[in-house]
């Protein structure tokens, strides 16, 4: 965990320049939290975990304290700079989920979701460098975000779930808002209804799959190649014979 980082106050007339994150390079930021992150996510996460019953009260608490981790950690994460497949470079990654896991107590499925829905939210809205939490709180309001609920459903739509994430969810699991036995809605990863035999057979089945298109692939490549050699031929004894 970093010292925490120096403030720095933008003016209210400071003009805010739409970016490019992933050509934004030249001043790494630190991804690391500071002292203030992690005792504002923590504190979060204890009264989260501390609340043994459900009812409207506790339900509204519980989503205004998520509310709070995700404005944090969006606010934390908008400076950093992001691959060309718009997610954090493994680096910055690995150090954000340290921070939740071991400094803040989340546990690994809560915290995964946490940060992949926060960057999501950085891309999602074009969230600047200079961002501050009461910008970052301007643009869920306006987008009637008040819930983590509400939050992946703007930033998960259903029409852009990936073929590779439909797979995986397929065959291992996904992560879903569950109840535990306190009546607590929370985020866990919930395996598939298929065996571990049925999960290795569809493996080994993608991975023969997976050869073929290789081989398929590679054909049609040699293909292509061997055309384009045979047309480059045909001209060249065009142009010999002067036509």
């Amino acid at each position: 965990m970093a010292n925490a980082n120096q403030k720095i106050v933008f003016d209210n007339v400071t003009p805010i320049i739409k970016e490019d994150k992933k050509l934004n390079k030249e001043t790494q930021k630190d991804p690391r939290f500071t002292n203030e992150l992690v005792d504002q996510i923590r504190g979060s996460e204890v009264e989260i975990s501390g609340l043994k019953s459900t009812n409207s009260d506790n339900t509204k608490l519980v989503n205004e304290l998520k509310i709070d981790q995700y404005v944090g950690l969006i606010t934390h994460i908008a400076p950093l700079p992001l691959t060309k497949s718009e997610n954090l470079c493994k680096a910055d990654t690995r150090a954000i989920s340290d921070d939740l896991i071991n400094e803040c107590n989340m546990s690994k499925a809560n915290a995964k979701l946490l940060k992949d829905n926060s960057v999501k939210f950085v891309v999602k809205f074009d969230v600047p460098s200079q961002a501050t939490p009461e910008m970052v709180r301007e643009i869920m309001a306006e987008n009637d975000i008040t819930s983590q609920t509400k939050l992946k459903q703007a930033v998960n739509p259903q029409d852009e779930i990936l073929i590779g994430d439909k797979i995986a969810n397929m065959l291992y699991g996904k992560t879903k808002t569950v109840k535990n036995e306190d009546g607590i809605a929370e985020d866990k990863f919930v395996q598939s209804p298929l065996s571990a035999d049925e999960i290795k057979v569809a493996e080994e089945m993608i991975a023969d799959a997976k050869r073929m298109w290789e081989a398929v692939e590679k054909a049609n490549k040699d293909s292509s190649k061997d055309q384009s050699e045979d047309n480059q031929q045909v001209k060249d004894t065009f142009n010999k014979l002067g036509l």
